[in-house]
């Protein structure tokens, strides 16, 4: 699979895999006053994550996700698998946010292509058939 190969080449694999917790978890609600005047709401959760390195240091982080990603459920107390980097302790890595992360990317990037197939054909129609 993909993401193995990935954690292959950055060097996750030879990370120190250990249990985090998610400490404490918050919803954030961001209004969105649109062109006609409507509004609409987009949801984030920020998250505290916490673990214990090897020489027992209680390290923490901070993720955020949107309300599309998997992770975004979490309350608080859950317990998750990450890796941390044995030499710099506060550099972790956890597969389910870097998952989270490319899909969001991915959803932007259609966005983006569909937005510019729409303008592009747009101009097309507009120069072949124009006034």
């Amino acid at each position: 699979m993909l993401i193995e190969l990935w954690e292959k080449l950055r060097g996750y694999d030879k990370w120190v895999e250990t249990q985090a917790k998610i400490e404490q978890s918050q919803m954030r609600e961001v209004r969105h006053t649109n062109r006609d005047g409507s509004v609409s709401y987009t949801y984030s959760s920020s998250d505290v994550l916490t673990w214990v390195d090897a020489q027992g240091v209680t390290r923490s982080a901070d993720i955020n996700v949107d309300d599309q990603s998997p992770l975004y459920q979490f309350v608080g107390g859950e317990s998750v698998t990450i890796r941390y980097n044995p030499r710099d302790p506060t550099r972790f890595y956890y597969r389910d946010l870097l998952r989270s992360r490319v899909h969001f990317f991915f959803r932007i990037l259609l966005f983006g292509v569909v937005l510019s197939t729409f303008i592009l054909l747009a101009v097309c129609f507009r120069i072949f058939f124009g006034r």
